[in-house]
């Protein structure tokens, strides 16, 4: 009877290491103001702040009357599951901010995950704008 208390023990162990990987991965870490790292889209393919998440880039780009929406689609290798505060800032030619905004990010561990956001100007001043996302 001891012997059979001892294997059921040492049966928990295996459970503690697997719950402990699941926490992680529904554990998102979220902004502090200054500390973000901002990447300019063309080089933010791994995110390092968010593990497992890589940027795949612009897949959509509608304008209307008021503006332009942009989606940007992000795959997440690493299962992350929650919710997390993402800033984009779009950059002029000359490097002068024309625009900043907050999107959140909505990590779920299957399909197809897009960043949202709406730019006021037109879809021609957007493609020649360069876009930041910070983490």
């Amino acid at each position: 009877m001891l012997l059979g208390t001892l294997l059921s023990l040492l049966a928990l162990i295996p459970l503690y290491f697997t719950m402990a990987s699941e926490l992680a991965r529904y554990n998102v870490s979220q902004l502090q103001f200054g500390e973000v790292n901002f990447y300019p889209l063309d080089q933010a393919k791994s995110v390092t702040e968010l593990s497992g998440l890589e940027v795949l880039g612009i897949t959509n780009v509608s304008e209307s009357e008021f503006g332009t929406t942009v989606k940007i689609q992000v795959l997440n290798h690493g299962q992350l599951v929650g919710k997390r505060e993402v800033w984009a800032k779009v950059y002029s030619p000359a490097g002068k901010l024309r625009e900043g905004m907050k999107i959140w990010l909505d990590l779920k561990a299957k399909g197809p995950i897009y960043l949202e956001f709406f730019f006021t100007g037109t879809a021609a001043e957007l493609a020649e704008s360069k876009i930041s996302l910070g983490f």
